[in-house]
């Protein structure tokens, strides 16, 4: 019997869990506020402008390259601003928006012939209808799926990521209970496009409902749902391959190079949603829940949503709050709620601010290395990063480190070890950078040397050749006039004979 675990990770406790996990919908907002730029690629460009009447579901923003993703209406109505608006990050900083009031019918535009059969469709079809819809990833990272397909070759197995292992977030939860025939086409859908034989379908064990909506609803002998044990970090991409496949990604390679597509579940639901019925990503389930509010619970909500709008319908107290977002673990804190929903906003936690433990020094206990779900040593590189000796933490295979803070969890003397982590990935980047531009200049003047250098010497050449040719035209020349005077002379001595 397969031992679905992994060496590391802790068990944590899902706090300020809804009652039923229904999902409830949110009318659409009078204004969306909709972001060109998700957590990875480039900025959208913009294929709209102030003043123009737009309709939901419509294009407003298109992809330049392979790593960014179309940008739909989410609500009718007027474009009111094309402009940098605060967006989710925890630095403040700003971002391209755009900006639509609603004129209140949410009308949506046409949408175009289907065919509900995505086998009379070939497979790059079905990829550039994933494409068209903006569709990218939504457990957080945010990466297209149209590249991400695109990119892998010779896939053998196609795992779709049900796990949810933050705890606290409970949206693919309540996604699964309530769509799971859509999640098992989605599935055979996004393996015809990827050409996998095999799917998995991966979900943590204390989500029986979900688990068993899915086995109710799946009649593919191709697709699998595996249980495996509620663990956090078994939703990471490379441990669940080892965990379900057995297959261990080295460092600085990827999944796809060994023949693995992974896909988050709600990014299956998107697929189904673009395939299928040519809808594009204009809503997505959200997650509100946290100490300060009263009803814990999952909404669809139009992208472009303020949180504020949100987090008013599960009743929050008013007290001063601590916002979440993203998770309890991986997620980050952000200023306020005057943000808007994107495709990457799974959950949003408004807790009530507690005094922050103080920060000890490091007892060299040990437990951050216990708890590594990648097997590094985080009491090492906690001493590299903070003496800035970043050669020597990369050496430690710091780039591994997918920031989950386990260690920062068990850490007896709560130092926030994360944060020394991506301090010191963020410098290496700096320095890296740094580097070749050094490496570049010194490049160029070197060539500027070598060009002088050779410059000199060519001309040093080209001038010892002239003078001796020159002086070799002088000895011709004077070997002429030599010729020329002996004839004369032959001349003369002819005329007095």
């Amino acid at each position: 019997m397969v031992n679905y675990t992994f060496k590391g990770g802790i068990h944590i406790n899902s706090p300020h869990l809804a009652e039923k996990l229904v999902v409830k919908q949110v009318p659409p907002p009078e204004q969306a506020v909709l972001l060109l730029q998700q957590k990875v690629g480039g900025e959208a460009t913009p294929c709209v402008q102030i003043g123009d009447k737009v309709l939901t579901g419509q294009v407003i923003a298109k992809t330049l390259g392979r790593y960014s993703a179309n940008i739909h209406a989410s609500i009718s109505g007027v474009v009111s601003a094309i402009e940098k608006r605060l967006i989710p990050h925890p630095s403040g900083i700003n971002g391209i928006c755009i900006v639509i009031d609603s004129d209140g019918k949410d009308k949506w535009i046409e949408i175009g012939k289907y065919d509900q059969d995505f086998k009379n469709y070939t497979p790059d079809e079905v990829i550039q209808k994933i494409h068209e819809a903006g569709v990218i990833g939504m457990g957080g990272a945010g990466f297209p799926t149209y590249t991400k397909i695109s990119n892998v070759q010779d896939v053998n197995t196609l795992i779709v990521n049900a796990t949810e292992c933050e705890p606290g977030i409970m949206c693919d939860d309540s996604l699964m209970q309530e769509y799971s025939s859509d999640i098992i086409r989605g599935t055979e859908v996004l393996m015809y496009a990827c050409g996998s034989y095999n799917s998995i379908i991966a979900i943590e064990d204390d989500k029986q409902e979900a688990y068993q909506s899915l086995l109710m609803s799946n009649h593919n002998d191709n697709i699998s749902i595996v249980q495996i044990p509620v663990k956090y970090t078994s939703g990471a991409e490379k441990i669940l391959i080892k965990i379900l496949l057995g297959i261990e990604i080295p460092s600085g390679e990827f999944a796809s190079d060994h023949g693995v597509l992974c896909q988050n579940v709600a990014t299956v639901k998107a697929i189904y949603d673009a395939v299928i019925y040519n809808k594009p990503l204009v809503s997505r389930i959200v997650t509100v829940t946290g100490s300060a509010v009263k009803e814990p619970r999952n909404y669809e909500v139009r992208l472009g949503t303020s949180f504020a709008s949100v987090v008013m319908q599960s009743k929050p107290n008013s007290n001063p709050h601590n916002i979440r977002i993203g998770g309890m673990m991986m997620g980050v804190d952000v200023p306020s709620v005057q943000y808007p929903i994107c495709k990457i906003t799974n959950c949003i936690f408004v807790n009530n601010i507690k005094p922050k433990s103080s920060v000890q020094s490091c007892i060299r206990c040990g437990q951050c290395n216990k708890v590594c779900p990648v097997g590094l040593l985080p009491q090492q590189l906690f001493w590299y990063a903070k003496s800035e000796n970043i050669d020597r933490a990369m050496d430690y295979n710091l780039k591994d480190c997918f920031e989950c803070r386990c260690c920062d969890v068990v850490c007896p003397s709560h130092i926030p070890l994360v944060k020394y982590f991506s301090f010191a990935k963020a410098l290496h980047s700096k320095q890296t950078i740094e580097r070749q531009k050094t490496d570049m200049a010194r490049e160029r003047f070197e060539f500027k040397e070598y060009r002088i250098e050779r410059n000199k010497t060519e001309r040093t050449d080209m001038m010892a050749k002239k003078k001796e040719e020159l002086k070799n035209k002088m000895a011709e020349d004077k070997a002429q006039k030599d010729k020329i005077l002996q004839a004369i002379v032959r001349v003369e001595r002819s005329k007095k004979g």
